[in-house]
C-alpha cells in the first residue's frame, strides 16, 4: 500500500516539474511585450487594455491553460471576428518568441484574457447612409489620424501589413463617399472594424473624413502622376487661313453649279 502511494506521489511530483519546465522554456519578457503591446494591440484594444475597437482585455477569466489560450488568440486570430491572426507562420508580423512576450505582458496585468466581440449578423439592421453627415476631410489632418489608427494595420505608407493595401487608385464615382463608409462602418466578414462613435468605435465624423482624404493622397512608390490628356492638334498660324479659303472655294463652287443649272432651265423654256 504505501508502495502505491510512494508512486503516486512519485508521478505527480513528475507533472508538476514538467509543467513548471515547460512554463519556464516558453516564458515571455513582460516588458518587451509591454512595447509589442504598445506598437501593435493598444491602437484596437486601448493603450490600458480597457478595449476601443478590440475587445476588453482590462478583464480577469478562470482557466487552467491561460498562456496557451492567449498564444493560440494571438497567433491563430479569432475566426468571425476582427481579431486577425498576428504569427508569422499564419501571414503575421510577429514571432513566436514575440508572442510569448505579449502573452507575459497580458498576464501581468492579473490574467487577463480577452473576449471576442459578437460578429454582424443578418438581423443587424443597416446603418443611415454617411454621406450626407460626413464633413469636408483634410489631408494634412487624415495624415496623423491615419498614424494613430490605421498604420499598425495597413502599414506606415499605406503598403499593408495584417490590413489591405491603400497604395491603390479606388474606383468609383464618389470615392470619397466609399472611403468615408468603409471606416466608419467597416466590413461586414473581415477584419476591418468599424471606427465610428456612432457605430461602438473612437473616431469622429470630421476624423473619418481626414482619414480617407489622407487615404486617397496615398500611391506606390514611384508611380507616375496622371498626365493630362494631349491637346487636340491644331493647324499652327496658317490654320485658320487654309480653313477660310476652303470654305470660300466650296461656297463659289455651289453658286457656279446653282447659275449653271438656272442657265440651263430658262434655256429649256425659251
Amino acid at each position: 500500500m504505501k508502495s502505491k502511494w510512494l508512486a503516486l506521489a512519485l508521478m505527480l511530483a513528475s507533472m508538476t516539474f514538467g509543467i513548471f519546465a515547460t512554463a519556464s522554456a516558453q516564458g515571455g519578457d513582460v516588458s518587451r511585450g509591454a512595447k509589442l503591446f504598445a506598437q501593435n494591440c493598444a491602437v484596437c484594444h486601448g493603450d490600458r487594455a480597457q478595449g476601443r475597437v478590440g475587445a476588453t482585455l482590462a478583464k480577469d477569466f478562470p482557466g487552467i491553460r491561460v498562456d496557451a489560450l492567449l498564444r493560440q488568440i494571438i497567433s491563430n486570430g479569432v475566426q468571425g471576428s476582427v481579431m486577425p491572426p498576428w504569427a508569422k507562420s499564419n501571414g503575421g508580423p510577429l514571432s513566436d518568441a514575440e508572442i510569448d512576450d505579449l502573452v507575459a505582458f497580458i498576464r501581468s496585468l492579473g490574467n487577463l484574457a480577452p473576449t471576442v466581440p459578437p460578429g454582424p449578423t443578418a438581423t443587424q439592421p443597416p446603418l443611415p447612409s454617411p454621406v450626407a453627415t460626413f464633413p469636408a476631410g483634410d489631408a494634412g489632418r487624415g495624415a496623423k489620424v491615419f498614424a494613430d489608427n490605421c498604420a499598425v494595420c495597413h502599414g506606415p505608407n499605406g503598403e499593408g501589413r495584417i490590413g489591405a493595401t491603400l497604395q491603390k487608385d479606388f474606383p468609383g464615382i464618389n470615392v470619397e463617399s466609399f472611403l468615408d463608409s468603409t471606416i466608419a462602418r467597416g466590413v461586414a466578414g473581415s477584419r476591418m472594424p468599424a471606427w465610428a462613435k456612432s457605430s461602438g468605435g473612437p473616431l469622429t465624423d470630421q476624423d473619418i473624413a481626414d482619414a480617407a482624404a489622407f487615404v486617397r493622397t496615398l500611391k506606390k512608390p514611384g508611380q507616375p502622376a496622371p498626365t493630362q490628356a494631349p491637346d487636340l492638334p491644331q493647324g499652327g498660324p496658317f490654320g485658320g487661313t487654309l480653313a477660310l479659303i476652303c470654305v470660300g472655294l466650296a461656297i463659289g463652287v455651289g453658286v457656279v453649279v446653282l447659275m449653271i443649272g438656272l442657265a440651263g432651265s430658262r434655256a429649256q423654256k425659251g
